[in-house]
């Protein structure tokens, strides 16, 4: 395709051809320029080895790091020398080749759905997405119910049983090294809270500290957490102290 179209590849070609048409008709063919994503890097999507896990804790980055290079085919055939940086990747094309369009990933999935490593890798994508701005995303297939995975998409939108959300306004939230903890913040508009996910990539338990700034508080905040792979429901942990804030 590259070839035949002046060296452009496939997507922004056809993004270029239905701008055009758009322009010179007054008809929109098309209102998101969406995907199918896998990480090609997991040859089999349910390896919960440690190498396993610790090759999919990095994968999240194909979706949003421009300095990653995906070990799989991608790079050995030598695409874009191997970097993918998706999501921000379909903003560009976007941008540059018709704008105005939202963007999607209209089927993924990170597997190992059972066990913990496939719930915070689902934890991690969705924050991803947030935070990236991605405007849509249908996951391939729904987790069972009881699973940590469906566990990690409830926990935004129902951790406490009473509809409570991760909020709808971003926060930047920092953290010295994405591929074992990750973290994601926002604000919600309908009462103003602060909610935070953090999620722990390493095998066992491992202390963290949140440190908020711009946001002024007091007492305690509300703590829920997903830690095994055979609870069936998410687990309240009572107030959680702030002082300094911290």
């Amino acid at each position: 395709d590259s070839n035949t179209h002046n060296q452009t590849y496939y997507y922004p070609w056809l993004l270029q051809q239905l701008h055009a048409y758009q322009q010179s008709t007054g008809k929109q063919l098309l209102n998101v320029l969406s995907v199918h994503y896998y990480p090609m890097e997991l040859a089999n999507g349910d390896d919960d080895s440690l190498s396993g896990q610790l090759t999919r804790n990095q994968s999240t980055r194909v979706l949003w790091d421009p300095s990653y290079v995906d070990p799989s085919w991608f790079n050995q055939v030598g695409i874009n020398g191997g970097v993918v940086n998706l999501i921000p990747t379909l903003r560009g094309w976007v941008n540059q080749y018709y704008p105005g369009l939202q963007t999607g990933i209209t089927e993924y999935n990170w597997g190992d759905e059972a066990n913990l490593n496939g719930a915070t890798t689902q934890a991690d994508v969705l924050g991803i997405f947030g935070r990236e701005g991605l405007d849509l995303a249908t996951r391939w297939t729904v987790p069972a119910n009881p699973s940590p995975t469906y566990l990690a998409l409830q926990i935004y939108r129902n951790y406490d049983g009473k509809l409570s959300a991760f909020g709808d306004t971003s926060v930047s939230a920092a953290v010295a090294n994405p591929d074992n903890l990750s973290s994601f913040a926002s604000v919600r508009s309908s009462d103003g809270a602060l909610t935070v996910m953090a999620i722990n990539k390493q095998q066992g338990s491992t202390p963290v500290t949140i440190s908020l700034a711009n946001f002024g508080t007091t007492g305690t905040a509300q703590a829920y957490q997903i830690a095994s792979a055979t609870q069936t429901a998410i687990t309240p942990l009572g107030g959680v102290p702030v002082a300094n804030n911290a």
